[in-house]
């Protein structure tokens, strides 16, 4: 079933300072090919800093498994947003990921997290992505988005930063927590 307004429409477009052609659009539930191609396609940099652990060794069932349930959303506790490009075959690729969970449906507060593609980091997406959620979360009634950061993510931090917004944060076990309102 899916919910009004979380369907296959388009959240708006941008283009890259090179020139490239990026989508925005609401994961769907046989997204997840997608997700596991983005996340093939991140260096093993990105990926510790975005999931925190190392995953050289995951096995490929896990990955599926990961990228399904991240595909199949309670849009009443969960909303993703994914950046797209087609290529020249016409083919549909995942560059970008940007999402929030919170506990339930009457929480003012949900969990953020999101991902870029290292080939096209510092073009302003994930700040873009960001931007798309944070209005989606405002319509749901979202008052702050909280996430744990490793300290040693600086590009993330500087991107908080940049957003001009007070940010609640403590460290933590080598962990930054922040909460950022959405005012």
């Amino acid at each position: 079933m899916r919910c009004k307004g979380l369907g296959m429409e388009s959240l708006g477009s941008f283009t890259t300072r090179a020139g490239k052609q990026i989508n925005f659009r609401y994961v769907q539930k046989d997204d997840a090919a997608l997700l596991v191609d983005l996340f093939n396609h991140l260096s093993f940099e990105a990926k510790r800093l975005r999931f925190h652990l190392y995953t050289d060794k995951l096995p490929k069932e896990r990955i599926w498994k990961e990228a399904m349930a991240l595909s199949n959303l309670n849009p009443a506790l969960q909303v993703a947003i994914i950046a797209t490009t087609i290529d020249a075959d016409g083919q549909e690729h995942a560059v970008g990921v940007v999402r929030f969970a919170r506990a339930t449906s009457n929480d003012t507060e949900a969990e953020v997290a999101v991902v870029v593609r290292d080939d096209i980091q510092r073009n302003g997406l994930a700040r873009r992505l960001l931007g798309i959620l944070a209005e989606k979360a405002r319509q749901m009634g979202i008052t702050h988005f909280t996430g744990w950061v490793l300290a040693e993510n600086v590009r993330l931090m500087k991107l908080i930063e940049k957003l001009k917004l007070p940010v609640e944060s403590e460290i933590r076990y080598g962990q930054r927590k922040i909460r950022i309102p959405l005012t």
